[in-house]
Order: C-alpha cells, then sequence, then structure tokens
C-alpha cells in the first residue's frame, strides 16, 4: 500500500477563446465562471480512486495563452491540457507542433470544450478521436457548463498520473 502526498503541476493551454478559464473555474470553484484574474497558480484538492485505494491529491493549476515555444513557463508540470473550442476550425499542424516539442514525460491530452454548442461545432470526434491516437495523447470531451465532464477528466488525469507514479516506483 502506498501512502504519500502527491502534488502535480496542471498545465492548460491553448488559444485564446477556448475556454481554458472556464474549465479552470469549474474545477477549482465548481463555477463556470470563477472570481480570479486568470493568469495565476491556482490549487485544488482532488480525491480519486487508485485500484482499490482511494487518494487524493493537489493539483497546482496554471493557464496559459497560446502553445509556448519556450518551454520554461511548462516547467515541473505532470501533465499539459491542451485545450481547443469544437465551435472553431481545429489546427492540428500547430497542435501537433507544440506535442512534438513537449517532454515525453508529462501526460499530455487534448480537452475538447464546449461540447453543449455540438450544433455550433466545427470540429468534432471525426478529426478529433484520428488525431489524438496519432499523437498518443488522451482526448476528453467536456463542457465547462457541466461539472461532470470536467470532474470526470480531472479525476482521469489523475489517475493516469498515479499510474506513472506506480510505474516509477517499480523501476
Amino acid at each position: 500500500m502506498m501512502s504519500g502526498r502527491f502534488i502535480w503541476k496542471i498545465t492548460f493551454v491553448g488559444e485564446p477563446d477556448t475556454g481554458k478559464s472556464s474549465i479552470v473555474s469549474r474545477i477549482v470553484f465548481d463555477s463556470e465562471v470563477g472570481n480570479f484574474s486568470g493568469k495565476g497558480l491556482l490549487r485544488k484538492k482532488v480525491s480519486f480512486s487508485s485500484g482499490n485505494e482511494k487518494k487524493q491529491a493537489e493539483f497546482i493549476i496554471q493557464e496559459v495563452d497560446g502553445f509556448p515555444s519556450d518551454n520554461k513557463v511548462l516547467i515541473g508540470s505532470a501533465a499539459i491540457l491542451i485545450v481547443v473550442d469544437v465551435t472553431k476550425k481545429f489546427q492540428p499542424d500547430k497542435i501537433s507542433r507544440f506535442i512534438s516539442g513537449v517532454d515525453k514525460k508529462l501526460e499530455v491530452c487534448i480537452v475538447a470544450n464546449k461540447i453543449d454548442l455540438k450544433y455550433e461545432a466545427l470540429t468534432w470526434l471525426e478529426e478529433l478521436e484520428p488525431f489524438a491516437k496519432k499523437n498518443h495523447v488522451s482526448l476528453y470531451m467536456v463542457s465547462s457548463r457541466v461539472s461532470d465532464s470536467v470532474n470526470s477528466m480531472i479525476q482521469e488525469v489523475a489517475q493516469k498520473l498515479m499510474v506513472r507514479v506506480n510505474g516509477k516506483q517499480k523501476s
């Protein structure tokens, strides 16, 4: 049985107006619109299951506009969540270039936001699933307006990070 304190930095990246701040608000404040100024570090304790055990971790959450070419902003991150807006045209080349420059030890995920606006979608699973598979990243379809979708995503990210911790301890 493993015990310990888990603190993971999670960085949200993506173009402006993709809903990064709304997702962060949903995670931290359980509200679509939080009372924070945006680009600082926020903390959130998260409970999740790991095997048959309940675990708790603290996420330090950072939000970054765009796709930083200088990876210094990503230092200390355990996971990079790339937020795309399904109501906008998907930019696979830009995201692929970013992913190729990210440390392979990090958990990288595509977070397709605004699925509640499916009738306005310009990007959907037909494009996103093959892209995620090709780039070996997880895909989450969420709406910052629906807490269940965001909470499920955060639970799964925590579980994936725990698997990485367990893998390191065995090696």
